[in-house]
C-alpha cells in the first residue's frame, strides 16, 4: 500500500456511534433465568473438595474410539466415566475380580508387547 493510500485512510471521517449503556444494575433479570441461577443445579461446589491429578492415559485406538463415542452421546468426559466405573465396579466384588483378572491378562499382553518392541530396538542400534 502507497503512502497516499495509507494517508488517505488515516484522514477519513468515520461515523460516530453512540454510546450504549451496558449496566446490568438496572435491568430486571429474566424470572426464568434468575430461577435456574438460584437453583441447587448451579450452584458452585466447594472447589476445595475436588482434587484432581492430572494424568495421560493410552488406551487401545478401538477402546479409545467407543470410549469417546460413549462421552459424546452423554456429554461426559471421559475422566468422569472412568471415575464412576471404577467406583461402581469396585464396590462390587464379584465384578471387580473378573475386571482384574481381564486387566492383568491385558497387561501381561502389552509387556510381551513392549519386550518385543525393546529388543527390536536394540537389535537395530547394534546393527548400525
Amino acid at each position: 500500500m502507497s503512502n497516499d493510500a495509507l494517508d488517505r485512510l488515516k484522514k477519513r471521517q468515520r461515523p460516530s456511534v453512540p454510546s450504549r449503556d451496558i449496566s446490568i444494575q438496572d435491568r430486571v433479570p429474566d424470572t426464568s433465568i434468575a430461577r435456574y441461577l438460584e437453583s441447587e443445579v448451579f450452584t458452585k461446589p466447594p472447589l476445595d473438595e475436588l482434587k484432581t491429578k492430572q494424568s495421560t492415559i493410552r488406551p487401545e485406538s478401538a477402546i479409545s474410539e467407543r470410549l469417546q463415542e460413549v462421552c459424546r452421546a452423554n456429554g461426559l468426559s471421559r475422566e468422569v466415566l472412568i471415575e464412576a466405573l471404577f467406583n461402581h465396579y469396585e464396590s462390587d466384588p464379584e465384578t471387580w475380580q473378573a475386571i482384574l483378572a481381564e486387566v492383568k491378562q491385558k497387561a501381561e499382553y502389552r509387556q510381551k508387547i513392549a519386550n518385543y518392541r525393546g529388543a527390536q530396538s536394540m537389535m537395530q542400534q547394534f546393527e548400525s
